[in-house]
């Protein structure tokens, strides 16, 4: 019958669905948060040390408020 199909249906979306929810937690464990910046294009790197640089945190979204005005 249909219902034989649901423990390998578990199994398998268990399978897929369990390394992207444990990246989830380990990076919030590791890193402080629950996304990791992938650091492997030198424009992600340079992104990445700018938003360090103004801000002090690089995964906060920031917008032109959080740049400091120095035309004073």
């Amino acid at each position: 019958m249909w219902y034989e199909i649901l423990p390998s249906f578990c199994i398998i979306t268990a399978a897929l669905g369990l390394p992207g929810w444990g990246l989830y937690h380990c990076h919030n464990l590791i890193l402080g948060n629950h996304y990791r910046r992938s650091m492997i294009d030198r424009w992600d790197r340079h992104n990445y040390q700018r938003d360090m640089r103004l801000t002090g945190n690089p995964y906060k979204v920031n917008g032109l408020e959080s740049i400091p005005d120095t035309d004073k």
